[in-house]
Parts: structure tokens; sequence; C-alpha cells
């Protein structure tokens, strides 16, 4: 590799996070020499609007680094090292209906759990798959594809099973927890502090070492005091201390929740969804100042929806080059955080700098008792020679049920998504833990698949028999 010729491309540049990689980018431009960074997106306003201020940081840093924008996949991905996804199909609309149907039927409305996450995973696994075509037809040989689009664990198993390409799949949760944990232990040294982390994208669970010494019930207390005081936010994504001392693990929340308390967090989501743009305003008008004053939100509006209205105050903001729109981005959705852990594993391959991380990977053995060819969120080792998932002791019982019942769903929903066949879709649902009754399942997978089929070309059939009031019958 000749370490001054990186090309990087972005797919799904429209995104209002794309700042976050290029802040990243820039930070690390002393050992991460990027020679040309390829920005590509379907949606040329929102690929102009992010493009240009990206175009504007880069120059403002100094950074002689070329940055394209294209509307063509193969040509942004042409002899790439990198690509990094961020891709969203059915954007804030599609989202509003992944987390407001389920609930009509008596299910968790959440983006990336089921049954709203695997609709998610029906319109990105077919996406993803055709950019992992494009990569092992036009990008070198030796090029990674890490994907920072949800869900990330679906994803991670369909590229798994129907491509050749490498690849990572990753989640901002492990980082934000290493870097607490950091934070905490690590002021005199921060190698002092190892945290270890397992499971599923969204069912994970850690632990906490300092010098060698597991901390984690110590640890968890640290991290309930340290965010509320850091990151208040955070606090309410943790279960009760009680419940940690039980499972001997962290868990990573606020997903595993759902799986250890379904009743309560079901009623507090359903009442957090329909609760945040007063919540937001005073938020931003904190950090950003009056940019939303002027705005107003539907009753009871859910967060999708608030998310719809300022994502497109955000793309006029940035369309006029406005620094506030980055700080608007980073204040109301929660996905400040990818970048670093892209960035931060492009250059452990790149630069061979013996890193760990928690990516979705191949678990090749590191879960005892678990096939090694199923994508699993592991503790890794990563330099230039690749991924290496690092082996666990044996998990505890209920942690390895929940694990195994959550990969038979999403191996049955990667089937679903990349056959369009109806039974995987059902099957899938009623396999997945949080799911309780067939019949919910069934209800819920119609109204998704007829309100979304825009998205969900594959399902062409079964949402054909659907709207006529019969069975789909594949």
């Amino acid at each position: 590799m000749n370490k001054n010729s990186m090309i990087l491309a972005n797919i799904g540049s429209g995104s209002s996070y794309l700042p976050d990689i290029a802040e990243m980018l820039i930070e690390r431009r002393d050992t991460l020499k990027v020679a040309e960074w390829r920005l590509m997106d379907i949606d040329e306003y929102r690929l102009n609007c992010t493009g240009k201020y990206v175009q504007k940081m880069f120059a403002e840093a100094g950074m002689p680094t070329k940055i394209t924008l294209t509307l063509d996949l193969d040509e942004a991905v042409k002899d790439a090292d990198f690509v990094i996804t961020t891709i969203r199909p059915g954007m804030s609309d599609g989202r509003n209906m992944d987390e407001t149907i389920p609930f009509k039927h008596g299910l968790i409305g959440q983006e990336t759990t089921a049954p709203g996450g695997m609709i998610m995973g029906f319109k990105t696994i077919p996406a993803m798959l055709k950019i992992a075509k494009a990569i092992e037809n036009h990008a070198k040989k030796s090029c990674y594809l890490i994907n920072l689009a949800n869900p990330s664990g679906m994803v991670g198993e369909a590229l798994e099973r129907h491509s050749n390409i490498h690849y990572a799949c990753l989640c901002n949760g492990p980082t934000v927890i290493r870097t607490a944990m950091k934070a905490i232990y690590g002021q005199e040294d921060p190698n002092d502090v190892f945290v270890e982390v397992i499971g599923l994208n969204h069912l994970i669970w850690c632990k906490v070492f300092v010098k060698g010494a597991d901390v984690t019930d110590e640890a968890f207390e640290k991290l309930l005091e340290w965010s509320a005081e850091h990151i208040p936010a955070l606090r309410r994504e943790f279960v009760e201390p009680a419940l940690e001392k039980f499972i001997g693990y962290i868990p990573m929340g606020p997903y595993l929740e759902f799986y250890y308390d379904y009743d309560t967090n079901y009623n507090d989501l359903q009442n957090y969804s329909g609760n945040h743009w007063e919540m937001m305003v005073n938020h931003v008008r904190k950090h950003v100042g009056d940019v939303l004053d002027d705005l107003q939100a539907p009753e009871h509006a859910t967060r999708a929806e608030c998310v719809k209205i300022i994502e497109k105050r955000t793309f006029e903001l940035y369309e006029k080059l406005d620094p506030r729109a980055y700080q608007l981005a980073c204040n109301t959705r929660g996905g400040k955080g990818y970048g670093e852990a892209g960035v931060t594993l492009m250059n452990a391959l790149w630069n061979n700098t013996n890193e760990v991380f928690s990516p979705d990977v191949a678990s090749m053995g590191c879960i005892q008792e678990f096939d090694p060819h199923c994508v699993c969120t592991t503790t890794s080792l990563v330099n230039a020679s690749g991924i290496h998932p690092m082996c666990f002791p044996k998990l505890p019982g209920h942690m390895m049920s929940k694990i195994y019942a959550a990969k038979e769903y999403e191996k049955l929903a990667v089937e679903a998504a990349v056959t369009g066949s109806y039974h995987a879709a059902l099957e899938a649902l009623v396999a997945n833990p949080l799911v309780n009754s067939y019949y919910k399942a069934k209800s819920a997978l119609n109204e998704l698949l007829v309100a979304e089929k825009e998205w969900l070309p594959n399902f062409a059939d079964a949402i054909a028999a659907i709207e006529k009031g019969e069975e789909p019958n594949n």
C-alpha cells in the first residue's frame, strides 16, 4: 500500500453527519493521508449541501485532499481503498412508520428492533448488497467496507452471507462506553483500561478491567455517576444496579432493557416516542441558539417527525455554509461518534496500529457454542492484516439464550430481505424474542409492508396480495 494515496468513498454522503467524518479526517491528517475523498448520494440536493460544507471545512484546515461529488456508485468506489456507508433508504418518513406502526399492534416501535427494525433491514440490505457488488467489481481487492448504517448487525449478516468483500459494521455504543471508562479510570494511562464487549448489535454486554482486575460492578456505579454529570441523556439508557449485578456484565442500553423488563420499557418507549419537540428545542436553544424558534411540530410529535423538521432546517443551514448546521445535527440526532468509530477503525487497518474495537463481523468462534460463520458484535484486535475477534469465556446461559434467539431472527430476516419471502419475514418476527404473538407479528408486518412498499420492491408480490385481502403465497 502507498500510504500517501488513499482513495476513500462515502456512500450516503447526504447524511447530516458527514462533517463528523470530515472532522476525524482533519484530526488524523498527519497519519491518515487521503488523496481523494469521493462523496456519493442519490439525492443531489443533500449531496451538494453537505459536500460543499465539508469542502469548506477542508479548505479552512488547509487539507490537500481532493473532494469529488458524484451520483454514480461505480465512479465513487473505483479503485477505492475504503468505502464508508451512511445510507438510510426511506429517510425520516420511513423511520416514523418503523417507529409508530408497531405500537398499533402491541409491539415495540423502534427503528432497529423488530418489527420496525426488520423493515428497516428490508430497505437497507438490498442497497448494501448493491454497494458490495460495486466494490467487488470496481474497488481494490483489499478494499474494506465500513458500514455505519442500521440495522448494523443484520447488514453484517447479509454481507457475510451474500458478498465476498472485506467489511466491518459499526455502532457508536462500544466507542461511547470505552471513552467513558477511559475518562473514569484512565487519567494516568488510558491503556490501563480494557473493555470487553460481546453479543449482537443492540444486544450487547460488556465487562471492564483496570490493570487486569475485573471492576465491572464498580465501573457501572461510576458510569451512572459520570453520565449524570457529563452526558445526562445517557443515564436513562442503563438498567438498575441490582440487575447489572445479577447479570455480571453491564448491559448496554437502551435496547437491553427491552429484553429484561419488556412491559415497563414498552410503556416508557411509547410515552417517550411522542414527547420530543419541546425537549429538543430547549436543548438546541442552549447549545446552538434560536435556529428552531420559528418552527413548530405537530402535537405529540414523534422523534422521527421532529428529526424530519430539524433535518430540513439543518440542510437549509448547510446550503448557506452556516456552521450551526452541524451543531444542530449533533445536538438533536444522537449519532455523533460514528465518525470517530469509523475513521479510527480505518486508521487501524491502514496504519497497522493494533487497536481494540467491537465491530459486527463473523464470530470465528469467539463465542463458545455459537456458529463461527454468524455475525456478532465482539471485541477484536485490528491491524493491517485484518480484524481478529478475541475469544471469550463461556457466557451465562440466559445471555446465550437471548443471543441464539435474536440471531435466528436476524438470519431469517436477511433471507426475507434478499428473496422477498413473506413466509421468512413472518417467521423472523415470530422467532424474535421481543415479539410475543404470531397474530400481532402478522398484522404489524402486513401494515408495514403496505405502508413502505415504495422502498420494498422485493416484496411486490406479497404486498399486492395483502392489498387485495389475500394471503401471500411466497
